[in-house]
C-alpha cells in the first residue's frame, strides 16, 4: 500500500508525541546493594566419564553457606542418538542443603554401549569463607 506525506503526516505527529512523552526526568537514587566481592566468586566443574548405568554428572559448591550463581552442562563428543535432557539446581531453595547443578543425557531410542565424557558446571559466591 502507498500512502502520501498527507497521509502519513497526523501518524509521525502522533508518534513523536508519544515518544517525546517518554523523554521524563530520571528517578530517585535506590538503596545500595550488598558490597559484592568478586575474588569470592568462584566455579567448579566434574569432569565425568558417562556410560549407558551412569548418565548423570553433578557438582556442588564448597559449602552449605555459599550462595549458587549458575550452573551449566556439557558433552563435547555426546554420542549420536543422545541430548541433554535435565540440566538443573539441586538444593538452591535451602539453606541447609550443599546447592549443586545435576546434568543428565538421555538417548532418543536405545542407549549407546559407549563412554563418553561429560561435565558438570557450578560457579558459586564464597560467603563466610574463602574460595
Amino acid at each position: 500500500m502507498h500512502c502520501s506525506w498527507r497521509q502519513l503526516g497526523p501518524r509521525v505527529v502522533v508518534l513523536g508525541a508519544i515518544l517525546s512523552a517518554c523523554g521524563g526526568s530520571t528517578g530517585p537514587q535506590g538503596p545500595a546493594g550488598p558490597p559484592a566481592d568478586r575474588s569470592k566468586l568462584y566455579c567448579r566443574t566434574n569432569a565425568a566419564t558417562l556410560n549407558p548405568s551412569n548418565l548423570t554428572a553433578s557438582i556442588t559448591c564448597d559449602a552449605k553457606t555459599d550462595i549458587p550463581w549458575q550452573g551449566t552442562c556439557d558433552a563435547p563428543q555426546l554420542p549420536p542418538g543422545m541430548y541433554l535432557a535435565r540440566s538443573e539446581p539441586v538444593g538452591w531453595e535451602d539453606v541447609n542443603v550443599l546447592p549443586g547443578w545435576t546434568c543428565t543425557w538421555a538417548a532418543f531410542e536405545a542407549v549407546p554401549n559407549v563412554n563418553f565424557g561429560a561435565n558438570a558446571e557450578i560457579c558459586c559466591f564464597a560467603i563466610g569463607h574463602s574460595p
